[in-house]
């Protein structure tokens, strides 16, 4: 089994979306998970997140979760949904630099905003998982 861990900012909308459109697409022998650089650990995942997916077909229940070193240590591949997040984890566990990884494509964060924008943000996030998938999952 691979695993992978996509980190963003509060692992309530970025990173949960990837990880179970991670783990709706890819293929057997691979599972994703997600946590937060600056999470508060208990956080549902955001109502606009559940319902963008949602209309794509994918479902997700997640509450959030800090990163920390036992995290880090358990996956294959730790990805940072922005180059930012990737240089945070970088410098804050230099001893897990090669297996971090930045998302393919820059994700804002959508936090507070409508649904619309929560739509572009899972798109983004659809298209930088396939991309993944191609590249892990050969």
């Amino acid at each position: 089994m691979k695993n992978i861990l996509f980190v963003c900012t509060g692992n309530t909308c970025r990173s949960p979306m990837a990880e179970a459109i991670f783990n709706h697409l890819a293929p057997e022998g691979y599972s994703a998970f997600s946590a937060g650089i600056y999470a508060s650990d208990g956080k549902a995942i955001s109502e606009n997140s559940i319902a963008a997916l949602a209309e794509i077909g994918i479902s997700a229940s997640h509450t959030s979760v800090k990163i920390n070193e036992q995290l880090m240590s358990k996956y294959d591949y730790i990805v940072g949904i922005t180059s930012e997040h990737a240089k945070i984890l970088t410098g804050l566990y230099p001893e897990f630099a090669k297996k971090i990884y930045s998302f393919p494509r820059e994700v804002s964060d959508p936090y507070g905003m409508d649904l619309d924008a929560y739509r572009k943000c899972r798109d983004l996030i659809y298209d930088g998982i396939c991309d993944i998938i191609k590249e892990i999952c050969k």
